[in-house]
């Protein structure tokens, strides 16, 4: 017999056998592995999930392998083999995440607490059970968990700080392979030589032993997660692999300082494709989510706050269908005092600050509100902008927008409205616009104003003839160009 089965029976010996059997699941004990039908007859033990090489799978006592840590076992895959080398006392299991029922691993019942998890990079980090979801216990990022574990409710409170959770890709920092730069790009000198410009902030990406990317830190990202930092805690939520989130978060945090190991990567999200907070079990009322896409996280809708992508590279324009130059080909960046991420941090803190001195005790309430004061004294009527705006237009995303932002909607004109909505110059509404001195703006100035959370200028957003083709991307042009200006006295922050 083996060293390593020496060792896994004498821990045998000391562990309580069944019966009595705390119950089954699918006729088998989901302690022992017992057969339902002959477990008062004493049938020796059938094992549930498959053999652990490096031990005698044929041997029917056989059990978990010893803990890491008492009281938690490392893993145990139902459907997979786990490779155990001989007096390997720090061995990584891979982790299956549908291998646990009511917080007990099948074969050996042990409640899950904490195990490791090594991913295809090679890269090991703690995986945490997390979300039961129908039954199944699945995987959430341990680093993550900071209710109940780093930095629990009272703690957070007494600190003054809320949740943060920030994604990476075209919200800090955007990515480009190094064979995909653009025609223009290359004549602007970017090639897949090109080295690290720090004064540019602009980097090459190594993991997996080898350059993968160029990365470009977006503008005014340091200076904002050092003055967010002391409001919030925060947490990265990105669905790019895990070796890529850690070494962009090397770049942006390289001591730890900001994030202190709270990322989620792709292979730790509780939903493919999806974002929740379920991996920060208890956050909805004290979590603010930064990002550039609210299809990810349907669930949490009224956590989010929605800010412009950040294109620095044409691969990624090419990626969203931006037929627009991006900044590199333009050879310019954002600007670090108007940019999306000054804006959200001034958001951020008129939000902290009225969940702390004020009387809600809920942050989605707080970002509620503070939505609502962006465009609080106007009243909107939309001409016709699509089949079902005519018909149905409190059903359409942007009245249900506009709303949101704390306008009032109408169907018809009359003396309260402030602005109409159109798309053509051509319309009943927007002649009546002209003739009584209203706004007449294209829809992008609801969108703009909700993106840069004030009201905007809308001399930047006028009807022309035919539909109209701006944009987001456009209005970011404009905003660099100095064309769109903000108004400071109706901005709520």
């Amino acid at each position: 017999m083996s060293e390593m089965d020496q060792k896994q029976g004498e821990k045998n010996d000391d562990i309580p056998l069944c019966p009595p059997h705390l119950g089954f699941i699918g006729g088998l004990c989901f302690l022992c592995g017992a057969k339902e039908e002959d477990a008062e007859g004493g049938t020796p033990r059938v094992a549930v999930g498959q053999g652990v090489e490096g031990s005698d799978s044929s041997d029917d006592d056989a059990r978990c392998v010893e803990a890491k840590t008492e009281g938690c076992a490392p893993g145990v895959s139902v459907g997979h083999r786990m490779k155990v080398e001989e007096g390997d006392d720090d061995a990584l299991f891979p982790l299956d995440p549908e291998f646990a029922l009511a917080e007990l691993y099948y074969q050996c019942g042990v409640p899950g607490e904490m195990i490791e998890e090594e991913d295809a990079e090679g890269s090991a980090s703690g995986v945490t059970v997390a979300n039961i979801d129908g039954g199944l216990v699945r995987p959430a990022l341990a680093a993550a968990m900071s209710i109940g574990s780093a930095s629990d409710m009272a703690t957070l409170m007494r600190e003054r700080k809320l949740i943060l959770v920030l994604d990476l890709d075209s919200t800090l920092v955007n990515s480009a392979r190094l064979c995909d730069f653009s025609a223009q790009e290359k004549r602007n000198g970017f090639t897949r030589y090109t080295g690290d410009k720090p004064h540019m902030d602009l980097f090459r990406l190594k993991y997996s032993n080898k350059a993968r990317k160029l990365t470009k830190l977006r503008p005014f990202v340091r200076g904002f997660l050092e003055q967010a930092s002391s409001m919030f805690e925060m947490h990265v939520y990105t669905l790019a692999k895990r070796a890529y989130a850690k070494a962009v978060i090397d770049l942006l945090d390289p001591n730890g300082v900001y994030f202190g190991g709270r990322v989620v990567s792709r292979k730790d999200s509780t939903r493919r494709d999806m974002k929740s907070l379920d991996v920060i079990p208890g956050a909805d009322p004290v979590a603010v989510v930064i990002l550039d896409d609210t299809d990810v996280w349907p669930a949490h809708q009224d956590n989010l706050i929605l800010m412009d992508r950040y294109h620095y590279f044409a691969s990624t324009c090419r990626k969203f269908r931006y037929d627009i130059p991006s900044l590199a080909e333009q050879g310019r960046d954002e600007r670090e005092q108007d940019n999306s991420l000054a804006v959200v941090l001034n958001v951020l803190r008129r939000i902290h600050q009225d969940f702390f001195d004020g009387d809600q005790a809920d942050v989605r309430e707080v970002i509620r509100e503070v939505r609502r004061q962006v465009l609080p004294e106007c009243t909107v009527a939309f001409s016709y902008l699509d089949d079902c705006m005519e018909d149905f237009p409190e059903n359409t995303l942007m009245w249900t927008l506009a709303e949101r932002l704390g306008a009032v909607c109408r169907k018809d004109v009359d003396e309260t409205v402030t602005h109409v909505v159109a798309e053509d110059p051509g319309t009943q509404k927007a002649q009546w616009a002209r003739d009584h001195g209203k706004f007449l703006v294209n829809p992008e100035w609801i969108k703009a104003s909700g993106f840069r959370w004030c009201r905007v200028d809308e001399q930047g957003f006028p009807v022309t003839a035919g539909p109209c083709e701006l944009n987001i991307v456009s209005l970011q042009l404009a905003v660099r160009n100095g064309i769109v200006s903000l108004r400071a006295a109706d901005c709520p922050c």
